[in-house]
């Protein structure tokens, strides 16, 4: 093993490169057959080699401070290309003396993709300070990857937010399709600049997809009643920063009673994504348009989640179980016939082993039992939409 790497590169590398580049050294002196006494023999080519093994944090912490060598090989266009235009940065550059903006000065403004990752500093939410910084240093920036951590201090209060509601829906972020979505797990807040991703509700074909509205709020925790405060809490802390028009909840067996609760502090919502419900509770209240319901266990479910959104236009459901598609459709729409007044006009169900006679059946129980005048079946890949005016 080589043992010529002089004590302050020991101390600058981290273990995982430092023996990664031993094992380099090491490989060039037996295969090449050179004689090679300290880290500057080392040719620009094989630290090429090494650096693709990293990612861009990881390169600039390591080898941004040794020489004037090593920060030209971080600025050239070789090393740019390697590391597909990643470059990583913390909160300690931006929190002093602009560090952030000496930086990115003196390093090549064509990079294509950055992330930024921050926490407790709320001056990290100031959006104009980032879309100066975005012009400025990077213009041709083709994604920005910005997760931020909001937490409560040793007194139990967040920082106070004095910025405007929706700053990360303005012109800026719409025209690069950058989206600001939220995601709350266990303690944390988490809020999230990334460019969009196809959801399910863009597979709707009559919904156009509205950036300014694709503000999303996940909720990873089980949503029981035991949660219910501390959710409640940090979703009025959230929305001090943004409306939120879309709702994902990702564990199974939702409170019912914590649930509706939740959904009355979001006025705004357009379209709900649950796992499945537990009945703990029945209560009403949503003007949620288009709903996802990942599991569904019988009418009703289908019945109760209709009664807490009377205003939805779609319904969207991932897995029957065991009830067939015909049947359960046909149930659907005579209790939606039975009803005095009814938003819903289309039903889709994702069916991967549902063959054409299935549709060719769902469309004569429709006709025959004259449950709709005016429809269309379509099959969509693994999708059957059932759609009437």
């Amino acid at each position: 093993m080589i043992e010529l790497l002089p004590k302050f590169m020991i101390l600058k590398i981290g273990s995982l490169l430092l023996l990664f580049l031993l094992l380099t050294l090491e490989e060039n002196l037996s295969t090449k057959n050179q004689s090679i006494t300290s880290i500057e023999d080392l040719s620009n080519e094989i630290f090429y080699e090494i650096f693709d093994y990293f990612n861009g944090d990881e390169i600039v912490k390591t080898f941004s401070k040794l020489n004037s060598r090593f920060q030209q090989l971080l600025h050239s266009s070789s090393i740019l290309i390697k590391t597909h235009f990643y470059l990583f940065y913390y909160e300690e550059m931006l929190n002093k003396d602009h560090k952030l903006e000496i930086f990115s000065n003196k390093s090549c403004s064509n990079f294509k993709i950055l992330s930024i990752s921050c926490s407790q500093n709320i001056i990290f939410l100031d959006v104009h300070r980032w879309e100066h910084f975005i012009l400025h240093y990077y213009p041709q920036l083709e994604k920005f990857y910005f997760p931020y951590y909001d937490r409560i201090d040793n007194d139990n209060q967040y920082e106070i937010y004095s910025g405007r509601i929706n700053q990360f829906s303005s012109t800026f972020w719409i025209e690069r399709k950058w989206i600001f979505n939220i995601k709350i797990d266990n303690a944390d807040i988490e809020y999230m600049i990334c460019p969009y991703k196809k959801t399910w509700y863009d597979s709707i074909h009559h919904k156009n997809i509205e950036y300014s509205t694709s503000t999303t709020l996940i909720l990873a925790n089980f949503v029981t009643s035991s949660y219910g405060e501390i959710l409640f809490e940090k979703t009025r802390r959230v929305l001090t920063i943004t409306q939120i028009y879309h709702l994902i909840i990702i564990e199974k067996h939702s409170s019912i009673h914590v649930l509706i609760q939740l959904i009355s502090l979001l006025p705004d919502l357009i379209t709900f994504k649950i796992r499945s419900l537990s009945s703990d509770d029945r209560a009403q209240y949503t003007v949620t348009e288009l709903l996802c319901l990942e599991e569904i266990n019988g009418i009703d479910d289908f019945t109760f989640i209709s009664a807490i959104c009377p205003y939805m236009e779609y319904c969207e459901m991932k897995r029957l179980n065991n009830m067939k598609i015909e049947l359960f459709s046909c149930i659907i729409l005579k209790e939606i016939n039975n009803r005095s007044f009814c938003f819903i006009r289309s039903l889709c169900f994702h069916a991967p082993a549902v063959d054409d006679q299935v549709i060719e059946n769902l469309e004569k129980m429709t006709n025959y039992e004259q449950l709709l005048i005016q429809f269309t079946i379509k099959r969509i890949s693994y999708n059957i939409y059932l759609q009437w005016k």
